[in-house]
């Protein structure tokens, strides 16, 4: 906190004590009675003021969507009160001032605690931290100042928008445990899937009376379980390309929020790797409390260029099992990179590549360029026919295509791949 007396204060009483200097040289004592209220508030504006102690606290809203309005509330208090406060909140990038500025000047009461609502825009996902909130208080004859600065610790988190939660990727080897995907073989569980002859050691609850008493014979149901299974998804975020905004990092984490709070909502347990900056690894599991470590963690994905893929031998995969589905959620701009879906299919790991295209982000001008992207998007065919002949389901996501359409594809991709 900084506490210093204004210009105002010290060329008041310089004038003052200049207009009576003279008034008593020149001996006018008309100048003296008209210097008389610059005297007043040079003496009365001391005696008055008490330095405030401020406290400044930020408040923000717990789960914001891209494109939201969301509203920041400043609160700010004083015990001997301020008459003029301006506050200053310092917005990132991410954030935009709907009413131009964040900026705004109020009066603080003795003892009074208000709070300052600043609505901003949230324009694109990840985690915002605004800069600081600079605070400057003044007396009412802005003789005295004090300013502080309060930097918020409280990020804001920012969600994509995306309705991803109806996407539900569907493991091909389920585990014996309670979820919402119909397995394929026979016990129970809530789906149909046959009506046969009683045999020895069924249980009596699954007879089928209105068959028995039409055949003779007791006959039972066979039903579907229901299973859960795991899901690994490795994000790719060695190379990034495209407008701020609608890069491919973004859309590529986009795609991993979907699959991950959908899957999580069907009891599947899920984990993730991402494989860039840093390699973060995250084991498969349950529970809300896991579901907030990831996304928190996919908020937090950034991309640092110059970066080599990692061999699979560093990956942390050493302690998953075979059963688990992985999704490799690229957009296959790196060369290294491409590799690692076919390095884990052959450890015996059943992968999928979700690639983001990147062919809405080329600029193709002149002749060159036209021969260049062409030879471009022959080279990157070449490469999906080569995750196909080792065994990698590949399905193409477009800017354009909700989310849904790709997974629904995976979600068909032949046997050979499971």
């Amino acid at each position: 906190m900084n506490r210093q007396v204004s210009p105002r204060y010290l060329t008041t009483v310089a004038l003052a004590c200049g207009c009576l200097l003279v008034a008593l040289i020149a001996g006018l004592p008309l100048l003296a009675l008209l210097v008389s209220p610059l005297v007043a508030l040079s003496l009365i504006g001391p005696a008055l003021h008490r330095w405030p102690d401020l406290e400044i606290g930020l408040e923000v809203p717990e789960r914001v969507v891209e494109g939201d309005e969301i509203m920041l509330v400043v609160t700010a208090g004083s015990r001997v009160g301020a008459p003029w406060v301006m506050l200053d909140l310092d917005l990132p990038p991410d954030l935009e001032a709907i009413q131009g500025t964040s900026r705004t000047i109020v009066t603080i009461e003795p003892g009074q605690l208000i709070r300052v609502r600043i609505p901003v825009l949230a324009k694109r996902w990840g985690v915002s931290v605004p800069g600081r909130i600079t605070v400057t208080a003044r007396d009412g004859f802005g003789f005295f100042s004090t300013s502080l600065v309060h930097r918020p610790r409280t990020a804001i988190r920012v969600h994509p928008r995306d309705g991803a939660r109806r996407t539900v990727l569907a493991p091909s080897r389920l585990r014996p445990r309670a979820g919402n995907h119909r397995s394929r073989v026979l016990g129970d569980g809530s789906d149909f899937a046959e009506v046969r002859p009683y045999r020895t050691g069924d249980p009596q609850r699954t007879i089928n009376w209105r068959v028995s008493a039409r055949r003779g014979e007791p006959w039972v149901t066979v039903r579907h379980p229901d299973r859960s299974g795991d899901l690994v998804l490795v994000l790719d975020s060695f190379r990034d390309i495209g407008p701020l905004g609608d890069r491919l990092v973004q859309r590529a984490v986009r795609a991993a929020l979907g699959l991950a709070e959908s899957n999580l909502g069907q009891y599947d347990r899920v984990g993730l790797l991402d494989v860039g900056r840093s390699i973060r690894w995250y084991r498969p599991r349950l529970g809300r409390l896991h579901e907030a470590r990831l996304l928190d963690a996919l908020l937090d994905t950034q991309v640092e260029p110059g970066l080599r893929a990692p061999d699979v031998s560093q990956l942390p995969l050493h302690d998953l099992d075979s059963g688990a589905l992985i999704v490799f959620i690229s957009g296959l701009i790196d060369v290294d990179a491409a590799r690692l879906p076919v390095e884990l299919r052959s450890r015996g790991h059943e992968v999928a590549v979700l690639e983001c295209s990147p062919d809405a982000h080329l600029r193709v001008e002149g002749r060159t360029a036209e021969l260049a992207a062409r030879l471009w998007r022959i080279e990157r065919s070449a490469q999906r026919r080569r995750l196909t002949e080792h065994g990698v389901a590949v399905v193409e996501w477009k800017p354009d295509d909700p989310l849904e359409i790709p997974v629904a594809a995976l979600n068909r991709r032949p046997v050979a791949f499971r």
